[in-house]
Order: structure tokens, then sequence, then C-alpha cells
């Protein structure tokens, strides 16, 4: 295996541990025997746990934006389509694996942004590339009047995103999907708005 790939399969392993047991529950020796790399692998490409956790944020982050670029560049389908179908997969992802979810800004999040400014700056950059995402979606969507609600792109990204993390942080302590229920009634009436 040559050396991007091991880093790769790092970062793939932290972040499978991650989102299911959270960031301090995890030690090296578990990533590094679920992994198969030696630990002096490890410390060749981070620094400190700390520093690897960042750059698995990072990591997940580039991940999910790829994806979600890919729905801002479904322009045969309304801006009003594109936001929903983002939603519905959030939900998805969410409610699997018995309502753990797969989201590292819900698992995390809590847990590390008081004690780690390296990490809390990650998943502050991180969640503003995809607020800008979700904001060209909605734009879209004014444009191609899918989305009757006015308000500012950014704004109103920022304020549906929020929903959504909140209701997955209920999911989660419910272990029932009404909260993704009542995000998506509240994100049609959002939208459907005129403000």
């Amino acid at each position: 295996m040559n050396s991007q790939n091991k880093k790769i399969l790092l970062l793939k392993t932290g972040q499978i541990f991650f989102a299911t047991q959270g960031f301090t529950k995890v030690g090296l020796a578990e990533i590094l025997k679920q992994a198969k790399v030696p630990k002096g692998s490890f410390y060749y490409y981070f620094n400190s746990k700390e520093d690897y956790g960042v750059q698995v944020i990072q990591y997940y982050v580039d991940n999910y934006v790829k994806n979600l670029r890919s729905l801002l560049d479904m322009t045969e389908v309304t801006g009003k389509k594109r936001l929903l179908i983002y939603w519905k997969k959030w939900q998805d992802t969410q409610c699997s694996n018995n309502y753990c979810g797969a989201c590292l800004t819900v698992k995390l999040s809590s847990e590390v942004t008081d004690y780690s400014e390296p990490m809390r700056h990650a998943f502050c950059f991180g969640t503003d590339r995809i607020l800008n995402l979700i904001a060209a979606i909605i734009s879209a969507g004014q444009n191609d009047q899918s989305i009757a609600n006015t308000s500012d792109p950014f704004l109103l990204a920022q304020q549906l995103y929020q929903q959504w993390l909140g209701a997955s942080l209920m999911v989660k302590i419910q272990k029932q999907s009404e909260p993704f229920q009542l995000a998506f009634q509240y994100t049609n009436f959002i939208v459907d708005s005129k403000i």
C-alpha cells in the first residue's frame, strides 16, 4: 500500500470510529489495529491525536462537500427539489445504524470544540463551506422561483442547517425519526413562505 493510500485508510478508519464512538473514547491503538497500520506510520502522517482529529474532520468535510456539490450541479432539477433531496439524504444517513448517524458535526462538535481549538476551527471552516453550498442551492431555487422565500440565501441556509442539526440531536436522544419529519415540514414551510 502506497503512502497516500495508507493515510486515506487511516482517515476513513478514524471517521468511522469517531462517528460511532466519539473522539475521546477511541484510542489510537484501536484505530491502528483496525486499519492494520503500525504506530510509527501514524506519526509519519499526524503529529498527535488532535492533529489526526483535525485531518479526519477535513477529510469528512471534503467528501461531504463533493457530494453536496453534485446536488448543486443537478441543474435539470429545481432548486427546491435539490434542497429537499439534500435534507432527505441527511435524514437517511442519520436514521441508519440504530440512529447512530454518520455526521461528524452532529457526533463530535459538542464533544471536542470546548477543548480543541484546532478541531473547533476545522468544524467552523467546514460548516461554512457546507452553508455556502446550501445557500447556492437556495439561490438557484429563488432564481427558478421554486423557492418563494426571498430572504438572504446564506441566512436561510444557516436557519435550516441549525434546524436540522437540532433535529439530529433529538433523533439521537429519542431514537425515533419524528424530529426529522418536523424538520422536513418546517423546511417546506420556510422555503414556501414569501418573506
